[in-house]
């Protein structure tokens, strides 16, 4: 290794500890290949010169970018995303969201943040957000043919219970009710035009 390469790095890590392979390549003047292709940032932590003091969040919110300190040290483990500490940029949308509009269910957050419903409800963005107590739901929506929705609002709260799923004979009993009420509306308007055929009515 190039001795003088070496002392600029360990000088730019005294002067600002934690930094990433590209912040030192800049500050140091050493190129980025040679830093991890040349292999000086692992020889420099085998000799106990530097060490890893800390991990840098992706674009997708992972850890993924070692920062660097001078001096020996263990090596600071990466961690692993969890749902506390999940942090992706599709987060930050679905809280403002929910801050400035709630309650709102998934779709309603989809329409306002600007992104796909699937990725809202499918990503575990809101589960991550109930779980870090940004947000917390407080009812829950029977969609037409679907399962109930939880609707979601701003801050810490008390998740309202999910209600029990309707059993088959429940929604066998909801959807003979829908049809009977669709039945006697075609009924009375037949009539209506029996009575009245030269009247034409709207919807």
């Amino acid at each position: 290794m190039n001795s003088r390469a070496v002392q600029r790095i360990l000088d730019a890590l005294r002067e600002t500890p934690e930094l990433s392979k590209d912040q030192i390549a800049e500050r140091a003047f050493v190129g980025k290949t040679t830093l991890s292709g040349g292999g000086y940032l692992k020889a420099m932590k085998e000799s106990g010169l530097i060490h890893i003091s800390g991990w840098e969040r992706n674009g997708s919110g992972g850890f993924s970018t070692p920062l660097y300190r001078a001096g020996p040290g263990a090596d600071y483990p990466r961690p692993k995303v969890t749902v506390q500490n999940r942090n992706a940029p599709g987060m930050a949308r679905i809280l403002a969201a929910v801050q400035e509009f709630g309650p709102l269910d998934y779709r309603q957050v989809a329409r306002i943040a600007e992104l796909s419903p699937n990725t809202v409800k499918n990503a575990g963005y809101l589960d991550a957000l109930v779980a870090q107590k940004k947000i917390h739901i407080v009812e829950w929506r029977r969609s037409r043919n679907g399962p109930m929705r939880p609707v979601y609002d701003a801050g810490p709260g008390r998740d309202a219970p999910q209600p029990q799923a309707l059993s088959r004979a429940e929604t066998s009993k909801r959807h003979r009710a829908k049809q009977l009420a669709v039945s006697g509306c075609l009924v009375s308007q037949l009539g209506a035009l029996a009575r009245h055929p030269n009247q034409i009515t709207a919807g």
